[in-house]
């Protein structure tokens, strides 16, 4: 919410507060302590809060509920990520490499076997910003123009390896899906062609519409999924780079 140039993110915790989230995973923190991120989450009624690191890129947890059994994942990762229990839930908070394929599939692998060794496994939610497209969107891909991007992308920047051999990569969310994790946004909205990107960048010559933010659920919680949508409102369209993905579960 770099936008958001009030002192203490007011415009961003006012809008919180009329979506009234019980739990909240929060990407690119930065600048924040552990302090002045309960701070902040006190302020939209959620009197639980973790920070994953107070440098770099770093993933937060908020909740109405308390975060325990928290486990702060650095080892082997590009920015990390943030597992722990909420209200029965097995929740992770992850934010994969932007710049590599193959570390990305590294992470995921990390992460994956890191939900299945929980005692809840079976109720777990894995949420965050993958950088990463899936096969599910993949008619949507077929104009070129996200490849394109990701090209171009390489020629630019000698760090980006986004590509194998010169496709595509969607192996990250087929890893995701062969352990049985069911894709909440395409479960309610199988047709949804993004009309409108999903990511949003400052150069928009070179923008190409692309979903990279995801929420999974494991299969057993599938009919527990009664609502989930992609949050395009007049805050979100000027304040937040990605637009934030939300679902309802049936307790």
């Amino acid at each position: 919410m770099t936008l958001d140039t009030t002192a203490n993110k007011d415009l961003f915790v006012d809008w919180v507060k009329q979506q009234n989230p019980d739990i909240l995973a929060l990407q690119e923190v930065n600048k924040f302590t552990q302090l002045t991120l309960e701070t902040m989450a006190r302020r939209y009624n959620h009197p639980y809060a973790v920070l994953l690191k107070e440098k770099g890129f770093p993933v937060a947890l908020t909740s109405k509920y308390p975060i325990v059994n928290v486990q702060k994942v650095l080892d082997n990762m590009h920015h990390g990520f943030i597992r722990a229990d909420i209200a029965g839930f097995n929740v992770l908070v992850v934010h994969l490499s932007p710049h590599k394929y193959w570390k990305r599939h590294e992470e995921i692998e990390v992460i994956l076997q890191t939900a299945t060794t929980q005692a809840n496994q079976h109720k777990t939610i894995i949420m965050g910003d993958f950088n990463a497209i899936s096969i599910a969107d993949g008619d949507f891909y077929a104009n070129g123009k996200i490849l394109e991007k990701y090209v171009d992308m390489g020629k630019r920047y000698a760090y980006h390896d986004n590509l194998i051999d010169g496709k595509l990569d969607f192996g990250v969310h087929e890893k995701i899906v062969n352990q049985g994790y069911i894709d909440i946004f395409k479960l309610k909205h199988p047709t949804y062609d993004f009309t409108r990107p999903t990511l949003k960048t400052a150069d928009e010559g070179r923008n190409a519409s692309s979903r990279i933010d995801f929420i999974y659920v494991s299969k057993k919680m599938k009919s527990k999924v009664l609502e989930s949508a992609i949050i395009k409102d007049a805050f979100t369209n000027y304040y937040s780079d990605h637009y934030p993905v939300m679902m309802v579960l049936k307790r």
